[in-house]
């Protein structure tokens, strides 16, 4: 973390040059952030990049090499991530709070696909990716992986990244990359915040539509405990 001279605490994220593909994963965030400007989409303060000469020990010589530094300003979110606030067996928030998170990630995805001027997928929406303020208002970040999409709405890829179990099947099978991704990806979200699980061992090997029914059955009677 830092302090700017403002006294605005932000966090420096950085990207480590061994990483495979950090520089891309690093200019597309970085060029997806520049132009997002959301209350439930994470603020970038600031950027460094920079490319300088060291020497360096290689088989018993000194040899000169180049060595990146990557980083990132992003505002600083006391609450951390969503994903700490989901654990197996129940979920740590009360329905109302869970409702305004679940409704704070929507927003932020439909102003990424139906808001700017080139819609933008995240292709990466976990709990991890979800940071919460000091009222557990939800902002989505790491746009790493993240694409605009073009005017067919639908785009094909031979490389798969992302996180499974956040993944859609489409994606996974054939490479299709449509806005339907993304609402896979919060559909497992809401699953999870709702039931507290991250997976479903009693429903595994179901047929899709007995998996929605297991799914509703436990949102109701989640929803029937809740005073109105």
């Amino acid at each position: 973390m830092g302090v700017q001279q403002s006294g605005e605490i932000i966090v420096v994220k950085r990207l480590m040059p061994s990483m495979v593909g950090a520089q891309s994963l690093f200019e597309n965030e970085v060029h997806h952030l520049m132009r997002l400007r959301h209350p439930n989409i994470v603020r970038l303060m600031g950027y460094c990049y920079e490319t300088k000469k060291v020497i360096l020990e290689y088989r018993g010589k000194n040899v000169f090499a180049e060595r990146s530094e990557m980083l990132l300003c992003l505002e600083y979110l006391p609450k951390g991530s969503l994903d700490g606030y989901i654990s197996d067996g129940s979920s740590q928030l009360d329905w109302h709070t869970c409702y305004k998170i679940i409704e704070g990630i929507c927003n932020g995805l439909h102003y990424l696909h139906e808001q700017i001027d080139k819609s933008v997928l995240h292709l990466d929406l976990k709990p991890a990716n979800v940071l919460l303020d000091n009222n557990l208002a939800p902002k989505l970040t790491d746009f790493g992986l993240s694409r605009l999409l073009d005017q067919y709405q639908t785009m094909f890829t031979p490389n798969r990244f992302g996180t499974l179990g956040y993944m859609a099947p489409e994606y996974i099978d054939e490479g299709t990359i449509t806005p339907k991704t993304d609402i896979f990806s919060l559909g497992v979200i809401i699953m999870e915040l709702i039931t507290g699980h991250r997976d479903y061992p009693s429903v595994a090997g179901t047929s899709s539509e007995g998996f929605i029914e297991h799914i509703w059955e436990f949102c109701f009677s989640f929803l029937s405990l809740i005073p109105f």
